[in-house]
């Protein structure tokens, strides 16, 4: 209790885990608030949605946020029911204020990850939300970022732009990440036969991404006329890769056969 009482008291940052939302207490205050929670030792911390400095207020975007760590300041204390209220948005703004200055152009830090879409992260800077797409996280191609980053964890990026008065913020995590397609020939080569799964049916493309066997590359495939079925997702096929282009991180084959 010591230390909530300080952080109300002298505006000191705390930090904890998002492990639930509730909105029963706001209920009794007349107000219909969904609530973020936050156990700090034995004390229940609930965070308004108007104080998670989230842009849109409601539980979908809380329920994204579920496992990340975050920053808070205590703004109210009930000794009673042994709760408090507090405001992660005020401690990102006095977060954002002392350590934003410091930062330059090609700066690494480690940022904690907020939520996780499809094909970008959220991620907060010293305050300040970054949203991290797919192109800045790894060299290869994401089918679901889901499926590799999870809220809470910590991530090692690059600072690529920084202006502050633009609220102008890139990142970028493969700096660090070995780009498997420095020696992608060792691997394949143009007119070799290799198998693969098919993980993707791009937009705008007639063909399928297959992940191939031997390498994290992907490529994409064309799908010859004379295929009267089309393969599906996850199917493994044979392909032959008709050209590489390394610096353009694009591989480019046809299918052979569904096996």
């Amino acid at each position: 209790m010591k230390e909530i009482m300080r952080s109300k008291e002298e505006q000191r940052i705390l930090t904890g885990k998002i492990s639930g939302i509730e909105d029963e207490y706001y209920k009794l205050k007349g107000e219909n608030l969904s609530c973020a929670i936050i156990w700090y030792e034995d004390i229940k911390i609930l965070i308004p949605s108007t104080h998670l400095g989230i842009s849109k207020i409601n539980k979908s975007m809380i329920r994204g946020m579920l496992g990340a760590e975050i920053d808070f300041i205590v703004i109210e204390i009930d000794t009673i029911s042994n709760i408090a209220i507090a405001s992660r948005k005020d401690a990102m703004e006095l977060r954002a204020k002392l350590e934003l200055p410091k930062l330059k152009i090609n700066d690494t830090v480690n940022v904690r990850i907020i939520a996780v879409g499809i094909k970008h992260i959220l991620v907060e800077l010293y305050g300040k939300e970054v949203i991290i797409k797919v192109d800045d996280l790894q060299h290869t191609y994401i089918l679901n970022c889901k499926d590799l980053y999870v809220p809470g964890e910590y991530l090692k990026v690059r600072i690529k732009n920084i202006d502050i008065e633009k609220d102008l913020f890139e990142l970028s995590a493969k700096d660090f990440i070995e780009n498997p397609y420095k020696n992608i020939r060792k691997y394949i080569v143009e007119n070799g036969e290799y198998t693969g799964k098919v993980i993707a049916f791009p937009k705008g493309n007639s063909g399928v991404i297959v992940q191939l066997d031997t390498t994290k590359i992907t490529c994409l495939v064309r799908v010859p006329a004379r295929f009267n079925n089309y393969p599906h997702f996850l199917d493994n096929v044979l392909i032959k890769i008709t050209e590489i282009k390394e610096n353009k991180k694009m591989i480019y084959g046809y299918l052979m056969r569904i096996i």
